[in-house]
């Protein structure tokens, strides 16, 4: 009897101790957003079992996690392109449907009766590319790509060879390409636009700017870290990138922003798999996330732009700034294919900037490619 009651006070005691079931979370946060994540929710008290996937990496391992369909995490942060390609999802319930959304935000995500519905996925960030300077650096004369270049041969001078930024990836081409009518997809009768007439007109223009206007390109792998070193070494007048390479600088007082014509804009979302065992409970997650209080606390530390209207006006003036510059940019094609056709871009791109081949060659492989990945969907 005496040692039914031990263990029974020993069985007490280990249920006294036992925290509660940790939240599964799969994410592609950088190392510092992921401290700050851990941080905010040990703060508020919730428990979350979460794991990084490299962004470069994700939608591949994601979409392998939920095709096996046998350890799906509660909860999943995507970026926004993905979302076509994955699936199923568990519907978003209504407490989070009706939240303060932003335009650019729900677009990611909303129906074709402009709600977010059963989408599966809530919007977390907006991101895309614009255009950063020192706010004592006068702003282009409209966002067109020409005044942007402009504005940056009437920065260059002896000390600043190089004052425009720009990285060699097709995501940093599709302005050139847009103001030749050409986007990251295919035309009406199936064809890759790539292999439309101004593509390679589009990818010179674009290409002719590094060791010209723009510094020749770093190693592959080391663009983030070099950007931002030449920023810091005021050897940029003109910056484009996006607010995840703002929230990489510490002195953001005298920065400046602006639009630039034909930008792409997208973001992250927050999705629950319909595989999850505890659904309930990512959308606890995600709606922890998409607080006011954690949206503005990212916004602070990372320049993040909030997905909500509430946590935008609690947000830096910085980020207002990135938000007005995005809200004229233009989203990526909602297709399973959008991530995909970088794949076969990046690639030529390069080559025509290193000069191994010409724009013709390259916009030709490029869409030799994209049709190869049409072809494989069907």
């Amino acid at each position: 009897m005496r040692s039914a009651l031990l263990l029974i006070a020993l069985a007490a005691c280990g249920s006294e101790h036992a925290g509660p079931q940790p939240i599964r979370f799969l994410h592609t946060f950088g190392a510092e957003e992921t401290e700050m994540f851990n941080a905010l929710m040990a703060e508020r008290g919730i428990a979350v079992d979460a794991s990084l996937v490299p962004f470069a990496r994700g939608q591949q391992v994601i979409g392998e996690i939920l095709r096996a369909g046998t350890a799906c995490p509660d909860l999943i942060r995507i970026d926004a392109t993905w979302l076509a390609s994955l699936g199923p999802f568990a519907a978003v319930p209504d407490n989070l449907i009706g939240l303060d959304w932003l335009p650019e935000s729900k677009e990611m995500i909303a129906t074709s009766a402009g709600n977010i519905g059963n989408a599966g996925a809530i919007p977390e960030t907006v991101d895309g590319l614009v255009v950063i300077r020192d706010d004592a650096t006068p702003a282009p004369a409209s966002p067109a790509i020409a005044d942007l270049i402009g504005a940056a041969r009437a920065a260059r001078h002896p000390g600043r060879p190089h004052p425009l930024g720009l990285r060699v990836d097709g995501y940093w081409l599709l302005p050139w390409l847009r103001a030749d009518n050409i986007d990251l997809g295919f035309d009406s009768d199936g064809q890759p636009m790539i292999g439309h007439d101004g593509a390679a007109r589009a990818m010179q223009a674009f290409a002719s700017l590094f060791g010209d206007l723009a510094p020749s390109p770093p190693p592959a792998g080391s663009e983030a870290p070099d950007e931002v070193r030449r920023w810091l070494g005021h050897e940029l007048a003109y910056w484009v990138t996006g607010p995840w390479q703002v929230g990489a600088l510490a002195e953001r007082d005298h920065l400046a922003v602006s639009a630039l014509a034909h930008a792409p804009r997208g973001g992250q979302l927050l999705m629950v798999p319909q595989c999850a065992k505890r659904p309930t409970e990512g959308w606890k997650l995600a709606a922890e996330l998409t607080s006011v209080e954690v949206q503005r606390a990212f916004a602070e530390r990372f320049a993040s732009v909030p997905s909500r209207k509430a946590a935008l006006d609690a947000s830096p003036p910085l980020v207002k700034q990135l938000y007005k510059a995005l809200q004229t940019a233009e989203p990526l094609p909602r297709s399973p294919l959008t991530p995909m056709l970088f794949d076969d871009l990046n690639p030529a791109l390069a080559a025509v900037v290193a000069g191994d081949a010409t724009p013709d060659e390259a916009v030709a492989g490029a869409a030799r490619g994209w049709s190869r990945i049409a072809g494989q969907r069907k």
